[in-house]
């Protein structure tokens, strides 16, 4: 099996953080993150290049079981010097896979109201994205901004409801699919359409 990391890690780790940023900045916009980081299975390159990138040895990674392989744990301390743990509640980022498990929002790191940023970002692996599921607006938004995720619920879209109205308290989501990445930062209003 064939894994690398960034092969220039200042320009590309540079382009990355910069289209993160972005997605974050303009939550529901999908953007562009390409990488030739090749990630071992099942470890998608767009959600490598997260950790990549915003992962060091002082931010702690929880995987959920179905992403958790000693290649992918082996890859992540070797390229990030990310120390992986067991414990959902004391990782900074989360990194799962729609359509799965994962633990619920508010037994996450919250932050506090004096330390916001103290707070856990959950990366989570799609096929791709579609309008349709939510309405976003607030920050960075004009208006309003459709936004779908493939393989994400009704329930899913509840949990960030209420973990919006937790804010400034609260979790931020990366969503990663081939290629691309798109945020829900935890300051984002978000009405369910009837259709989800």
């Amino acid at each position: 099996m064939t894994e690398r990391g960034f092969l220039d890690v200042a320009m590309q780790s540079a382009h990355a953080f910069r289209a993160i940023m972005q997605a974050v900045a303009r939550p529901g916009r999908v953007l562009e993150l390409g990488s030739d980081l090749e990630a071992p299975d099942p470890l998608l390159s767009s959600a490598a290049a997260v950790a990549l990138t915003l992962c060091d040895f002082q931010t702690p990674i929880w995987l959920a079981p179905e992403l958790r392989n000693e290649n992918v744990i082996h890859y992540l301390r070797f390229h990030a010097g990310a120390p992986v743990t067991d414990e959902p509640g004391k990782a900074q980022f989360l990194f799962a896979m729609a359509g799965e498990t994962w633990p619920a929002p508010a037994l996450l790191m919250q932050g506090t109201h004096e330390y916001p940023d103290r707070s856990a970002t959950l990366v989570i692996q799609v096929a791709g994205f579609a309008p349709g599921d939510v309405v976003l607006s607030g920050p960075g938004i004009l208006s309003s901004e459709p936004f779908g995720v493939a393989g994400l619920n009704t329930s899913f879209w509840a949990a960030m409801v209420e973990n919006h109205a937790r804010f400034p308290i609260g979790i931020d989501v990366i969503f990663a699919a081939p290629g691309l990445v798109a945020a829900l930062p935890r300051a984002t209003e978000i009405r369910l359409l009837e259709s989800v």
